[in-house]
């Protein structure tokens, strides 16, 4: 068996009186890739920042390469290869493109350098943009930066967060193809979105399964359906076509909605869905 790389044992994180984590526990091997889903509000941010070290755990503890992060001093555990790319994150955005690969690759190499140019034919839109401000691209292309840039680092163990979120087909596999070929080189990665894909399913080793805070069958999220009751189902001859709704919501507020959700033992969309019931509901009494 491969050599682990991380164990997460037994970890426990609470906010104030809101349960973040609650006695999860993982591993990931060197060369091993696994994935980890939940909803908004399942934990998986936290669980990353636990698995970095940027987040110490109430209870238990996290073993990378054989130590306790809490007992490595600031900044070790990068030393020794762990890199953690947050979602939305992993770049710096008031940069260019070039500069952020530039400070990515090693020292006294030109630009660009070999390993540049194979990330610049797997992802043709930074080849194409390297004075573009990171800032000033779409989420799916500072997606690409990100992992570019965590790919030069080479990482003994990756951590990253909805990297295959609202990409095309072709770009996602693209990020897949990177993704393996660092396993395939002994990096042990863990990647984490919000719902199992074919895309991911086929990408990962082990699935894993996160709600409220605790380890969970990933079956049970595939339909994103978990804890609605059957009444609350679709029925078959209740589809209809919507046009999706996109509300553009800050950090602070997305925060506000996960520790409500949590608070009342549901995920963010069950709170939504049931805030909007309530209203036609009571738009309904009101003709």
């Amino acid at each position: 068996m491969s050599p682990s790389l991380l164990h997460v044992e037994d970890v426990t994180v609470h906010f104030g009186g809101i349960v973040g984590l609650a006695g999860v526990g993982i591993r990931a091997d060197a060369g091993e890739i696994v994935g980890v889903v939940g909803a908004l509000g399942a934990g998986k941010s936290t669980l990353l920042r636990v698995a970095a070290g940027v987040l110490a755990p109430d209870r238990g503890r996290v073993v990378y390469d054989g130590a306790e992060l809490r007992d490595l001093p600031a900044g070790e555990a990068a030393r020794r290869g762990l890199l953690l790319v947050p979602a939305g994150g992993g770049i710096f955005p008031t940069l260019t493109v070039r500069e952020n690969l530039q400070l990515a690759q090693a020292r006294g190499a030109g630009f660009p350098s070999d390993g540049v140019q194979d990330l610049f034919g797997r992802f043709p839109v930074l080849a194409a943009r390297p004075g573009q401000v990171a800032g000033s691209l779409s989420g799916g292309e500072q997606r690409q930066l990100a992992l570019a840039r965590a790919a030069l680092a080479r990482p003994r163990l990756l951590l990253l967060g909805e990297p295959l979120l609202g990409l095309a087909p072709q770009v996602a596999g693209a990020v897949a193809g990177l993704v393996r070929d660092l396993a395939a080189a002994g990096s042990a990665v863990l990647i984490v979105e919000e719902r199992p894909s074919e895309a991911l399913s086929a990408l990962v080793s082990r699935l894993i399964g996160l709600r409220f805070g605790r380890v969970v069958d990933p079956g049970t999220l595939e339909h994103g359906g978990a804890g609605i009751s059957a009444a609350d189902r679709p029925r078959e001859h209740d589809r209809i076509e919507l046009q999706p709704v996109r509300v553009p919501l800050s950090v602070a507020e997305k925060r506000a909605l996960q520790t409500l959700a949590s608070a009342h033992g549901e995920t963010v969309g069950e709170l939504l869905a049931r805030l909007a019931r309530a209203y036609v509901a009571t738009s309904e009494e009101v003709r």
